[in-house]
């Protein structure tokens, strides 16, 4: 195997660092015609090639646009990518989302350092010492050792991107080039390999990252912590517990994802924010929320793309809410006095909601979308038909709303201002629903884990209350109450995509129209009426990606089932 040298070319970014230092998105580029045996030797290098390795994650902010892959969002532009998933025409050919070579990539740059982890030299440090002080040698031993859980973590992150596209991958222990000769006698492993594979991942990560970080103040905020791991792994026995996963002969059960969960929320380490919005604006990193997160400093493309057309700078790139999404949203009852007294599904043949559907309803809808006749960024959108933001101006949106989430109204795009923004890989909030629906579905409502402080219907409430959203009662919490409560909490996250595969229900959801409201000024008031926007393609096969055909002619694996 190719292992013995080689050029190493790393993305050297200080990631994850405080607002004073480089944010995520700085980058330097380091090439280095250096042995692999000498390379890991140097303690800055070694740095290196762990930053290198979380250069790797998901870009979340830049993706957006699969949220239009799914029943909630449309993309305005029409060259788009989602379109060829909604269209049906994707393959193992023709890939959009095809992550495969990406994550086996990072893969081999995880293994490299766990390979050479031991090499790192830093008795130079212990040499300068000319005072009583070691703080700085016993800070870099400290690092090396945090440096193999962080490896650790990311690999299995990695590989929880895989298999929750492709299924069952191979589990490589050792690096070796991705495409060399050898990855064609590489055995396919079974998915509850792999998802066993994550979960001993985890484990051997959180018994290297102390759970209480606050005497280490040299780590940086954003580096893998002792709560993002074992977050990691209730998500991974989260999917494998799920009807997709269980179907393709997974071996873990609800009780072992719900556990997991509490292993998170016994730690009593984060908090549900009180205010949703901080969550997804430019205060994000000081909320108790945040578990694992991807800084990205001052910029602005969410917002050139998806503020409304009306806006000068606007580049009409989109993503837009389906209608489909905005009915998902519940409407408050309320008494004589104004008080909440419930709530109840919205509907179309409600006279008064028809009349008035943005009136009374879950505040997470105006926390998630620009709604026609609300003020955004210092002005009024009009959506409406002839709006200033709606149809048929050229790169309206297409739906009659536009994204409000992730989008900061501070910036100027005429002026070029920008903002911070924090990408949440996981939160709190999303923990809390993760715990909830592994325990209704272990140990019903009421139940719970020994040890356990919540019961699934507590955890559940906890995420609505924060949203000022009445308790569900034991009987009205159900999987399709669950399913619900995932979708209008977080929209926009890069969960629906992959919560509606691993429940196999992409038929239900994925495989209907779309709609869109046309709004009809008339007079000072204004008429709704739903029109269905496009028709969606999802067959059974699409619960699972193909594998990329170059793979399976290579290798001779089993293509998945249906491509």
């Amino acid at each position: 195997m190719k292992r013995n040298k080689l050029i190493v070319q790393l993305l050297a970014a200080v990631l994850f660092l405080s607002s004073c230092e480089k944010d995520f998105m700085t980058v330097n580029r380091v090439d280095a015609f250096i042995p692999s045996d000498q390379f890991y030797t140097n303690y800055n290098y070694a740095q290196q090639a762990v930053w290198n390795v979380y250069s790797y994650l998901p870009n979340g902010l830049s993706s957006l646009n699969y949220e239009a892959i799914t029943d909630n969002a449309e993309a305005t532009n029409v060259t788009d990518l989602s379109n060829v998933f909604n269209q049906g025409v994707w393959n193992q050919y023709v890939n959009p989302d095809d992550v495969w070579s990406k994550n086996f990539n990072a893969i081999r740059a995880a293994n490299l350092y766990l390979e050479n982890k031991d090499k790192a030299d830093i008795e130079y440090i212990k040499n300068r010492i000319v005072t009583s002080d070691s703080t700085p040698y016993f800070n870099a031993r400290n690092n090396v050792k945090f440096m193999e859980g962080e490896v650790l973590f990311l690999k299995a992150y990695f590989y929880l991107e895989l298999i929750k596209r492709y299924g069952g991958v191979p589990v490589l222990r050792e690096a070796f080039e991705y495409k060399s000769e050898d990855w064609k006698n590489v055995p396919r492993n079974t998915l509850d390999e792999c998802v066993k594979y994550i979960v001993e991942l985890c484990d051997a990560a959180s018994a290297i990252i102390p759970q209480n970080l606050s005497s280490y103040s040299w780590y940086d905020v954003g580096r893998v912590t002792y709560g993002a791991i074992k977050t990691l792994k209730a998500k991974a026995l989260l999917y494998a517990a799920s009807p997709l996963f269980k179907g393709a002969g997974t071996t873990a059960t609800w009780e072992d994802a719900a556990i997991a969960c509490n292993d998170v929320i016994a730690l009593n380490a984060y908090t549900l924010d009180a205010n949703y919005n901080n969550v997804f604006g430019a205060n994000a990193l000081s909320s108790k929320e945040m578990i694992f997160f991807r800084q990205y400093g001052n910029n602005n493309s969410v917002e050139y793309a998806n503020f409304p057309i009306s806006f000068q700078g606007s580049n009409g790139n989109s993503v837009t809410p389906t209608q489909n999404l905005v009915d998902q949203f519940e409407v408050l009852i309320k008494d004589g006095s104004g008080a909440i007294t419930g709530s109840r599904p919205f509907s179309w043949s409600n006279a008064d909601d028809a009349a008035n559907p943005y009136a009374n309803r879950d505040p997470r809808l105006n926390n998630t979308v620009i709604l026609n006749n609300t003020s955004f960024s210092g002005a009024v959108i009009e959506t409406f038909d002839g709006g200033a933001a709606g149809f048929p101006k050229l790169n309206a949106t297409k739906t009659g709303y536009y994204l409000k989430k992730w989008v900061n109204p501070s910036v100027n795009l005429v002026t070029n201002t920008s903002a911070v923004h924090t990408w949440a890989y996981f939160r709190y909030g999303q923990l809390l629903l993760d715990y909830a629906e592994a325990a209704f579905n272990a140990y019903g409502a009421d139940g719970k884990p020994s040890g356990a402080s919540l019961t699934a219907l507590q955890a559940l409430n906890l995420v609505r209350a924060r949203s000022t959203m009445p308790a569900l009662s034991s009987s009205q919490l159900n999987q399709a109450s669950i399913e619900h409560e995932r979708n209008v909490e977080m929209a926009y996250e890069d969960q629906r995509l992959w919560d509606v595969r691993r429940w196999k229900k992409g038929n239900t959801y994925f495989n209907q129209p779309v709609n869109r409201i046309k709004i009809t000024k008339t007079g000072t008031g204004f008429t709704y009426q739903v029109n269905k926007l496009e028709d969606r393609r999802f067959d059974p096969k699409m619960d699972w990606y193909p594998i990329p055909q170059d793979e399976i002619v290579k290798t001779g694996w089993t293509q998945n089932s249906g491509w």
